[in-house]
């Protein structure tokens, strides 16, 4: 099983020509369209009658155009070919077509009409015409995988008939659209969306929807930094057309394909600022973002181009997209390719066969690239006679069976001295372009590295970079990260460093905290140059020794990196895990992930699972785990493992539960499970030596069989925290649940049950369950259960917490709620009331409660309408000596600025406060100047402040940090705050 991750924007989906004898008939004539023969074409489409009525219309109709009549006789006896010529004849150029489109309306051939517009514009269009070379020219020269049109036709076209109809309106019942090619990295959305131009340019696609077509490249938009709409697509406007400005005047008939979001260097949210007038000048992130989000030219529509990465980017941004997913070469087109590429048969059926019995070879042949690489060794040990092999382990191990092939073809009788200078210098261009994001290099570039004009062409012919006049690139980007990797082998303690190219542990920690695409794919590279097979493969046929060095290099700064604030560096974990993968070391991969106690994993895929679960099953320290699982266990998902193999890996995962020395907490968000996975699930934790202390179970799609999930619940001794927030719990697993809490052996402390859609009668039993478990921590989410609650509260003297968030509580639920808060036995210390339906009426009753009862510390009211008035009412009881609050939460409470002068005030008299979220509020400069000058007084005990910083304009984070700079003791936060912490984050909860 092979990650996806390797083979980027390669070369796959190809149009074929569309073989309509009618559009090119129409193509042809657009040819002569200004001449007698153009007009020739036209004239013969007319019936008999038509004719005839055409030629006694004309006489009339050259007088209303004041033009100098044909004589009659000539007229009425002229054939179609001999009134073409009367007419190019007496009115050259533009003049005659003037009078014809207008015959064609007069005897109702509005067909012929329309097409000959259509014709014109595309002839007088210098745009397209400039497309047309721009992208054929990129067509025949920058693809690496070149085949002809018949395999073009047959690889793509379920996706190539998709394409032509998706934009129709009819079809689609709206004018404008977005589309999204949405497949895994490497399976060809750039090759197709290349290819959408070029036959659009040629007036095969597309025809009569849009006039214009303009393609937008993430590595192009990163070189700008302001310009605007009109600024950014006259970079590819011809100067012989008419102002660019005219195309907005139909924006119906526009198209903007975007391709390389993954390559993007800025950020794209909805925060981000956007514009309507497409004369103004923007930042370009704010162009793109307004675009995607149909703020500028709303009438046009969309191509675009995601992957993994860019769906995580931009996905939400787009409105109401359509998804066509590319599926990849079957096995057919793997097996057509192979005939192709080999041309002998006998070569073919022998190469073919040799990696079909092999069946990860075979798999890995279903990226296109890859099976280009593929073919290529095998072209090579065919060659020279050799008996075909081909390591496949993992991605690296197929590039170093194909580079060391490329090594013996052009280098094999080298000396050694010398092939290791020639090769340095090809890597050290690698390295150069990767790291300063070139991927065209001159003639210039190769010198300044070491590359002569011979050894350039000697590449060329080992198919590693291709020339293009005097431009020179590798003929794949994946080439040139490989390449670009290997360079750190070649490096000495002595050499000059190239001050453009970082360090190892410069490239590990960019590759493990998202990295840019073509980094990142270096990166782990480099993970697989640090093994001892594939040292020793290189090493073998290179005949010089190479850096032992690199395994220690990256270990190390893992090891500092896992040590750094996890606020100020982000390890992601699906890169690092990808990389720890692409050694195959189980004991390197022991050692690392024994750095990691907390882990932080999104398995999308299946290949996402096999990665994950190799790299889990060899952790030994983990602490905490927190998965979100999706679209691996549905019947749908296309996976090429069968259910025997996900369930397999999956039960490989579970198994950290187990053999983790301190595993304590297990978060599973948005988890989608079938019955076997969730069977897996339920036996890993109930197995005895689990030591699992917190179980979080957030928005499960189910819990399949209830009784096995609560009895692995109860069967585990340790878990005292159950939280099933946003789980739908039926009538029956609440009777589980309840059965569960009542047995003995339960020893569940904290239970949260937020959103989980609970019944009347059902909140009945639960209370029921208080009075038999006294250590439950208990909280509900109906509000007709507020009396039973307040009841509750009276009668167990050990409840702690209680959540009621995300519940129809309103101002009357939380009244009956605070009279029991009021009462001097209730002990409780934390009360989360985030997204109740509150308003400032509620205020009064709780700022009552703050007032009188020492021993309530947090209170969360997040996502309610609390608004300025009751902040008011809240910051009186803060005042208060008996107020005795650490932790407030008033995020997305519709606070302004009018706020701000009373919270100031109580900030500098409560002795008690410690945490106050303030975040998602419309706070402005001003407001925040009065809340920095508490913030900065000595009276102020707070410590954390929830604000995004990055919201608000230069000046206001500036006074933010300058003021955290003024007080050591307080630190700004946005939205990282625990769940499970007596913080105030109550949104997520």
């Amino acid at each position: 099983m092979y990650p996806h991750f390797m083979f980027t924007g390669f070369s796959r989906f190809f149009f074929p020509l569309s073989g309509r004898v009618s559009l090119q008939s129409w193509d042809k004539m657009a040819e002569f369209l200004f001449s007698d023969i153009g007009l020739f074409w036209y004239l013969k489409e007319l019936q008999k009658e038509e004719f005839w009525k055409f030629k006694e219309l004309l006489k009339q109709e050259l007088l209303k155009f004041e033009l100098k009549p044909i004589p009659w006789p000539m007229l009425k006896k002229a054939s179609r070919e001999d009134l073409a010529k009367l007419l190019d004849k007496h009115y050259p150029g533009k003049q005659a077509w003037e009078v014809t489109l207008s015959l064609f309306l007069q005897i109702n051939r509005c067909d012929l009409w329309t097409k000959a517009q259509e014709e014109i514009r595309n002839k007088l269009n210098p745009y397209k015409s400039h497309m047309k070379d721009k992208f054929r020219l990129i067509w025949e020269k920058e693809t690496c995988l070149q085949v002809p049109d018949d395999f073009y036709t047959e690889a793509t076209k379920n996706e190539y008939e998709e394409l032509s109809a998706a934009y129709t309106a009819g079809q689609t019942g709206q004018h404008s659209l977005t589309m999204v090619l949405q497949g895994s990295q490497g399976i060809g959305k750039t090759t197709l969306l290349r290819k959408v131009m070029l036959e659009w340019a040629e007036g095969n696609l597309w025809r009569e929807k849009f006039t214009f077509v303009f393609f937008l490249d993430g590595c192009d938009m990163n070189s700008i930094t302001e310009t605007s709409l009109v600024g950014l697509l006259s970079r590819d406007w011809p100067g012989s057309a008419e102002p660019i400005e005219d195309i907005f005047s139909q924006p119906e008939k526009v198209l903007f394909i975007i391709d390389g979001f993954e390559e993007l260097k800025f950020d794209l949210d909805l925060n981000t600022n956007w514009c309507s007038d497409w004369k103004q000048r923007q930042p370009m992130q704010v162009i793109l973002n307004s675009l995607l989000q149909k703020k500028l030219l709303p009438e046009s529509s969309l191509l675009v181009a995601l992957g993994m990465t860019g769906m995580k980017k931009i996905f939400y941004l787009l409105q109401h997209p359509k998804y066509i997913a590319l599926p990849g070469l079957s096995e057919y087109n793997r097996k057509l390719y192979f005939s192709y590429f080999f041309r002998e048969k006998n070569k073919a059926s022998r190469a073919f066969s040799f990696v079909r019995d092999n069946v990860s070879l075979f798999v890995l042949c279903h990226y296109p690239l890859a099976c280009w690489l593929v073919c290529m060794c095998l072209k090579w040990q065919l060659e020279r006679g050799e008996d075909l092999g081909i390591a496949s382990q993992t991605t690296t191990s197929l590039y170093v069976s194909f580079f060391t092939s490329v090594f013996k073809s052009g280098l094999g009788n080298c000396p050694p001295k010398q092939s290791r200078a020639q090769l340095k210098s090809l890597c050290t261009l690698a390295a150069d372009g990767i790291w300063t994001d070139t991927f065209v290099f001159h003639s210039g570039d190769l010198r300044r590295n070491g590359i002569s004009e011979p050894d350039a062409f000697m590449w060329v012919d080992l198919r590693l970079l291709q020339r293009n006049s005097d431009r020179f690139t590798f003929v794949h980007v994946c080439i040139q990260e490989f390449c670009a990797a290997m360079l750190y082998l070649f490096r000495r303690p002595q050499d000059n460093a190239n001050p453009a190219i970082g360090s190892v542990a410069q490239l590990v920690k960019a590759t493990v905290t998202q990295a840019p695409t073509y980094l990142l794919q270096t990166g782990i590279f480099l993970f697989g140059f640090s093994t001892e097979k594939i040292m020793n493969m290189l090493e073998t046929s290179f005949g010089f020794p190479l850096s032992k060095e690199i395994k220690q290099e990256i270990t190390e700064c893992l090891q500092s990196l896992s040590q750094d604030d996890p606020n100020q560096v982000v390890v992601s974990f699906h890169e690092l895990f990808n990389s720890l993968f692409e050694t195959q070391d189980k004991e390197f991969i022991t050692q690392v992930m024994d750095f990691f106690e907390d882990v932080n994993i999104y398995i999308n895929n299946t290949d996402d699972l096999v990665v994950s679960a190799f790299c889990l099953k060899h952790s030994q320290n983990l602490q905490k785990l927190h998965l979100c699982i999706q679209n691996v266990f549905s019947d749908d998902c296309g996976a090429i493992l069968n259910d025997t193999q996900k369930l397999c890996f999956w039960r490989d995962l579970c198994s950290v539960f187990t053999t983790s020395r301190n595993f304590q907490v297990l978060d599973l968000d948005n988890c989608t499970f079938d019955e076997a996975s969730q069977t897996i699930l339920c036996k890993a934790l109930a197995q005895p030596i689990c030591r699992l202390q917190k179980l979080v179970y957030n928005f499960a799609s189910s819990l399949g069989n209830g009784l096995d999930f609560f009895k692995a619940v109860l069967h585990n001794p340790h878990l005292k925290y159950l939280n099933l927030h946003g789980t739908s719990l039926s009538p029956v697993e609440v009777r589980q649940l309840c059965e569960m809490l009542k047995h003995p052996m339960c020893n569940v402390e904290q239970l949260m049950l937020g959103k989980c859609n609970i019944t009347v009668e059902a909140c009945r039993e639960i209370t029921s369950v208080l009075v038999c478990n006294q250590r439950l921590t208990y909280c509900c989410l109906n509000s007709v259960a507020c009396d039973y609650i307040s009841q509750a509260l009276l009668c167990n003297k050990s409840l702690s917490l209680l959540d009621l968030g995300s519940n129809f509580l309103e101002d009357d639920g939380v009244m009956s709620l605070c009279e029991t808060l009021k009462h001097p036995t209730c002990n409780l210390q934390q009360l989360w009331l985030a997204g109740c339906y509150l308003t400032p009426v509620c205020c009064k009753d709780l700022s009552v409660v703050l007032s009188s009862n020492e021993k309530l510390k947090t209170l969360k009211l997040g996502d309610n309408k609390i608004q300025d008035s009751g902040v008011k009412q809240l910051c009186e009881a803060l005042k208060h000596p008996n107020c005795k609050l650490e932790n407030l939460g008033l995020e997305i409470c519709q606070l302004t600025s009018a706020c701000c002068k009373d919270l100031a005030s109580a900030l500098t008299v409560c002795k008690s406060l410690r945490g106050l979220n303030l975040d998602w509020n419309s706070l402005d400069h001003d407001g925040l100047v009065v809340l920095c000058e508490a913030l900065s007084h000595p009276d102020c005990a707070l410590q954390l402040l929830g604000l995004d910083k990055s919201a608000f304009d230069e000046e206001t984070q500036l006074l933010l940090t300058a003021m955290e700079d003024r007080s050591p003791h307080l630190t700004i936060l946005h939205q990282p705050w625990g769940k499970d912490e007596y913080m105030i984050k109550g949104v997520l909860l």
